[in-house]
Formats: C-alpha cells, structure tokens, sequence
C-alpha cells in the first residue's frame, strides 16, 4: 500500500503543479517583449563593433564598408540607429519609430479645398472632380484619395437625395452637353477584301437620349 499511494503521489503531483503554474500567470501574451529585446541586443552589438573599427581596433574588419558588408546593414539605416542612441542613450532608440504625417504633404489650400467642395455639391464624384481641376491646376490637381478626404472632411463624402437630385438637373439641363461614348472593334472578316481594321462608334445624348452609330476606320 505504502508504494502504491507512493506512485499515485508522484504521478498526480507534476500534473495539478503543471496545472496550477498555467492558470496562476498573470502575463499577457501582448506584453512578451522578445522583439524589444532582440533589437537592442544587436544594434548594441554593432555600434560596438563599429566603435572598434574607427577605432582602428578590430580585429577583423579594417575598414567601416567591410563591416557593413559582413553584417549586411546600410549605412543611412545604421546611423539613424547609431546617433538617435548616442543622443538620448535609452534602449528604446533602438527600435523602429513611428514615422508621423508629413505637415506639408497632408494640407491643401483653401482655394483648392473650397473648389472641391464646390464642385462636389453639384454631384460631381472624386474622379471626375480631377478631370475639372486638372486644365487649370496642371501638376497640382489632387488625386482622388485626396479628393475624398476633404469630402470626407466636411461631411460630402456620401451623396445625399438632394445631390443626387442635382446631379441629374445638371446632366439632364442642355441637349450636347454631354454625351456617353462606346466604342466596339468589329471582327476582321467583316469584309473579306478590306484588311483594314474597323470600329464601331456610338454616342448616346444625356439630355435627348437621342443615340447615334457610325462605323469608321482606323
């Protein structure tokens, strides 16, 4: 009895302390900081390496390029790491940074946003906003994410009844003002002495409705 109750113990026991120890960690997996740690240690290394070989004591590199060669870094990459380190001599200068926005790439002017947003309460989409700007602002025309932040902005970036509405006022205001072209490629054995290639253009009136055909050649 005394070796079974003894065998019993030790098989139990490894089991409820494996048990217990699980249940009783407290850690989050969110806080594992293995990566933190990875990147101080070897950026620490390098710059201690790098400190040898300008300091001509090295043993195995003689010049600073055989020892960007041999670890495989770039120079700009390690001294954004080395001199951000030697000012505020933290570890955490030693980890990626989070870049902020550009100011000066993220702002629009004020003339530039208020012709947006002019044309956008007509029922004008981003892409065809661009099209409008494009002959007068040339190489400073917004690109249409652009466009779509500052509709965003003010509340425009989702087309309400009323713009709709005044959308299809304006497409629908003057015969010729705009029209909806298709162009189809016919086949090459449409005449069998002709090899030349031919097309199929239609236009359709926004206004009328009125369409037209007319097939035409390269």
């Amino acid at each position: 009895m005394f070796t079974n109750s003894l065998t019993e113990c030790r098989v139990t026991h490894p089991i409820t302390w494996r048990r217990s120890h699980a249940t009783q960690d407290p850690r989050p997996k969110t806080q594992d900081k293995t990566l933190y740690r990875n990147y101080v240690r070897k950026w620490k290394f390098l710059i201690q390496e790098y400190e040898l070989v300008k300091q001509k004591r090295h043993p195995k590199f003689r010049f600073v390029a055989d020892f960007y060669r041999f670890h495989q870094t770039h120079r700009q990459t390690f001294f954004k790491y080395y001199h951000r380190f030697r000012q505020s001599e933290a570890d955490q200068a030693l980890v990626p940074q989070t870049r902020g926005p550009k100011w000066k790439s993220r702002r629009v002017y004020g003339d530039l946003e208020q012709q947006v947003l002019q044309h956008r309460r007509l029922g004008v989409n981003r892409y065809e906003i661009c099209q409008l700007l494009a002959p007068k602002l040339k190489h400073l025309t917004p690109s249409p994410s652009t466009v779509y932040r500052i509709t965003y902005r003010h509340g425009l970036n989702r087309l309400t009844p009323k713009l709709r509405e005044e959308k299809r006022r304006i497409v629908k205001q003057k015969a010729g003002e705009l029209g909806h072209l298709d162009c189809h490629d016919l086949s090459k054995d449409l005449l069998a002495s002709d090899p030349t290639r031919y097309y199929l253009v239609c236009v359709l009136d926004a206004c009328t409705r009125l369409a037209g055909r007319r097939w035409c050649p390269i």
